[in-house]
């Protein structure tokens, strides 16, 4: 390959990252920070969505619904929390090549986790979308930045 090939391609990998980059909402760094205590509230659970830093499939961000309502879009590195009223869920994101989506009932005064993983594929990415445990989810959400979410919880 030559030099020339190795630049463009770089330069489309970066423009893609920073295309990528721009469709997510960075929450300050105060609510980020009182978002990790973890806390509970009494009639309501609390659900983190997250997404890890990956090199491979990360430069591309993935929009996120919350029973079918836009809820704004992930890129690596971040994580969206939700105070919601006891029920049902359904959390899905899709890109041309994948869809994934969780159920969760949700109970007042826990904490739930769901990991989303995006992976490069033929022309988009990969998602896929898990629960995870309270350790598990914690432990990962600490490195990670708060987004700011367009899906307003009743």
């Amino acid at each position: 390959m030559s030099q020339k090939m190795i630049i463009a391609s770089l330069a489309v990998f970066v423009l893609v990252g920073l295309l990528g980059c721009a469709k997510t909402s960075k929450a300050p760094g105060e609510a980020g920070s009182a978002a990790k205590r973890f806390e509970t509230v009494d009639d309501r659970g609390i659900l983190y969505l997250y997404r890890r830093g990956r090199a491979v499939g990360a430069a591309v961000a993935t929009q996120v619904q919350v029973n079918g309502k836009d809820a704004g879009g992930t890129g690596p590195g971040t994580f969206f929390r939700w105070e919601l009223k006891p029920g049902t869920y359904v959390f899905s994101a899709n890109t041309k090549e994948s869809s994934a989506a969780v159920e969760i009932k949700v109970e007042a005064g826990k904490l739930y986790f769901i990991e989303q993983n995006q992976r490069i594929g033929l022309s988009s990415g990969r998602v896929q979308m898990d629960i995870r445990d309270e350790g598990t989810g914690t432990a990962a959400v600490q490195g990670l930045k708060l987004l700011v979410s367009t899906y307003i919880p009743d």
